[in-house]
């Protein structure tokens, strides 16, 4: 479960250990850049059953970091809520994100090595964060532009959003974050089926498996 616990922890650069319960500012410091918007101005309101699997080039306990990890992730009006599961669906830990704060609570008995701020920022990245939808409902191509502060590309096909890429031009931060989105993410709606998150900055990647999407 250590390990399970882990893949979903590691969404950032490790930093000082935290409580089994945490509450912090979403605009805190943090070492993993990116704006975290209020949960009550995003949409859809869904919830979705996840695999998660994570793969890093880095070590955590002298070890590289690979495993999976079972969890449920709702949006429902001002709130971003994950339930992590451990081995026969025990519950190993909530994230809550609300307003500006963000709630962790952590039932396994082992403490995050990071600010679970870092989680939150990739689920906005792969479920919030867009360009304006493009006028053409069966758009293909690429659009770019600016948001929170970063550089971002989109990749569209047929009206689907298929890739998305961030970046941080004359940061200390090399090379880029990279989006792929399975079939299922659209101009109003991203029910994808499958993603991969490829984080260049803190050399890890993310893959999603996800079922039984259901509008709330």
């Amino acid at each position: 479960m250590i390990r399970a616990l882990v893949i979903v922890i590691l969404a950032a650069a490790c930093g000082a250990s935290t409580p089994k319960r945490i509450v912090i500012s979403t605009n805190a410091p943090a070492e993993y850049p990116g704006v975290i918007h209020d949960p009550s101005t995003l949409k859809p309101n869904f919830m979705v059953r996840q695999t998660l699997t994570l793969r890093s080039k880095g070590k955590y306990e002298g070890k590289p970091v690979e495993g999976e990890l079972e969890a449920v992730l709702q949006k429902d009006g001002d709130n971003i809520l994950i339930i992590g599961f451990g081995p026969m669906s025990i519950k190993a830990f909530t994230l809550l994100h609300k307003g500006d704060t963000i709630t962790f609570e952590n039932f396994v008995g082992r403490e995050l090595p990071f600010s679970p701020r870092n989680i939150m920022v990739d689920v906005h990245r792969v479920f919030f964060k867009r360009l304006p939808t493009p006028a053409d409902p069966k758009y293909s191509g690429v659009q770019r532009g600016q948001l929170d502060g970063e550089t971002l590309e989109e990749a569209w096909q047929d009206g689907e959003l298929r890739g998305s890429v961030y970046t941080r031009p004359g940061s200390t931060f090399k090379g880029a974050i990279r989006i792929q989105f399975g079939a299922g993410c659209g101009p109003d709606h991203c029910e994808p089926e499958t993603v991969m998150l490829r984080n260049e900055w803190f050399g890890y990647t993310l893959t999603i498996a996800s079922e039984g999407f259901e509008r709330l």
